[in-house]
């Protein structure tokens, strides 16, 4: 017998065989569709869960939010902030402040043309007053005059920090002049206090520490002008400040 017999059926065998096929492969297709259909259905039921819990959530934050934070939302903040910027409502809001223990910010009053400040003898509350200086170019200038021991001219505050020709230009002509220096007793001061001085660099301290070693007291700034680690403007720039 050969293997090709036991795949030879007689013809009602076959359709027999066929339909048997048929109804496996009818039942599998079934089977798929009924469970893809209970996914959705689980799906479906989820998501409408979420939803219900999510308006829940919603109804909740509703109900502790204040009747104005409901309208400035759905208004836009439109109506407020156009009727906030008319006088009666800030004086409104300026008596209330202070009825409630707010104190106004203090305004600067500026300058007005002609009106001039002293170059030394103002503090940060006098520089203000120009206008262009705020607080931060007021604080730097008073803090760089006392390193200085006082401004001999006004261009040196063009060594302030941040300070500009364009800036300086504006606040020249509220300044008055004035020479109130600070000098440096140079053969006193230790080598630190001299080093404090921005006109004096390390070496320039350290030569002259090892001069008054060397001599004793220097007795006029034609000593300084005669060592290597000073130029002639280094000289120019210290000559109002040192004393001997």
């Amino acid at each position: 017998m050969k293997w090709k017999d036991f795949l030879h059926y007689q013809r009602g065998s076959r359709l027999a065989v066929i339909l048997l096929l048929i109804l496996i492969l009818l039942t599998m297709i079934l089977n798929g569709v009924l469970r893809y259909g209970r996914r959705s259905e689980m799906v479906i039921v989820q998501n409408e869960e979420l939803i219900r819990e999510f308006d829940s959530f919603r109804q909740t934050l509703r109900k502790r939010e204040s009747p104005s934070l409901v309208r400035n939302r759905h208004e836009g903040n439109a109506g407020y902030a156009t009727e906030s910027k008319t006088f009666g409502e800030k004086a409104i809001r300026s008596e209330g402040d202070r009825a409630a223990g707010f104190t106004p910010f203090p305004t600067t009053e500026k300058l007005s043309v002609g009106e001039t400040i002293s170059l030394n003898e103002t503090d940060t509350t006098q520089w203000k007053k120009i206008p262009g200086i705020g607080s931060s170019y007021a604080s730097r200038i008073v803090k760089y005059r006392e390193l200085l021991g006082g401004y001999v001219r006004p261009e040196q505050l063009l060594e302030v920090y941040g300070m500009d020709n364009e800036r300086y230009g504006r606040i020249v002509p509220y300044i008055e002049i004035d020479i109130h220096i600070k000098r440096l007793k140079i053969n006193e001061l230790e080598f630190r206090e001299l080093l404090r001085h921005p006109y004096l660099n390390y070496k320039q301290v350290q030569a002259i520490v090892s001069l008054r070693r060397r001599k004793g007291d220097i007795v006029s700034i034609a000593e300084l002008s005669m060592l290597d680690e000073f130029t002639k403007d280094d000289i120019d720039r210290l000559a109002p400040y040192l004393e001997f």
